[in-house]
């Protein structure tokens, strides 16, 4: 009977080994890390200016929440960030840059660094967003472990033509893969808590 109980033992051991290794070789498809909706009530406070070749943008208002679903971080309310001031190309590209954004105390927690971005038309009526989608690197408090192919855009609402070019409301949402020697810890962890059990 004894011997019975450790070979169940042993294969559910073996059991669990095998569905980790499974879920770890498995193709990780990419989880949204952290997302806002638009904070603006309206045109007349935008996150956005394109002023000739130069966007910039961020918000130092309130009531921005900023959902972290992809992250053990709780969200933040009235959360504040800045975007590197950024020269667009006439095909709408930017070089590199970054996104700050700071929780309601001012305390640093994500930094989004990128080598290029695009600002994608049609302006006015239609769908407008800044996107980055090349050597985009997330990192700050709220993300602590590493991830693959970060990319993140902004998407544009409540535009405003002016005399250089617009003024802009934005949405925003980024995405990610777990990177898979982070999901393999964290697979074969739970199998040695489940061992641990069994014993």
């Amino acid at each position: 009977m004894y011997g019975l109980s450790i070979n169940r033992s042993r294969f559910a051991l073996t059991a669990l080994a095998l569905g980790c290794l499974a879920v770890v070789a498995a193709p990780a498809g990419a989880a949204t890390i952290v997302t806002f909706a638009d904070p603006a009530p309206d045109g007349s406070t935008p996150l956005f200016e394109l002023n000739g070749p130069t966007l910039v943008g961020g918000w130092s208002g309130t009531g921005l929440e900023l959902l972290t679903p992809g992250t053990p971080a709780p969200d933040y309310s009235d959360v504040t960030f800045v975007i590197s001031p950024l020269t667009v190309n006439a095909l709408g590209r930017a070089a590199a840059g970054a996104v700050f954004f700071f929780d309601a105390l001012t305390n640093p927690i994500l930094t989004i660094t990128f080598s290029e971005a695009q600002l994608n038309a049609p302006f006015g009526f239609g769908a407008t967003e800044f996107a980055a989608m090349h050597d985009v690197v997330f990192s700050g408090p709220i993300i602590p472990t590493p991830l693959t192919d970060e990319s993140f855009s902004f998407s544009f609402a409540n535009q405003m033509p002016t005399p250089g070019g617009f003024t802009s409301t934005a949405a925003f949402t980024s995405s990610a893969v777990p990177e898979p020697a982070t999901l393999a810890l964290m697979a074969f962890g739970a199998m040695g808590l489940i061992r641990r059990r069994l014993r």
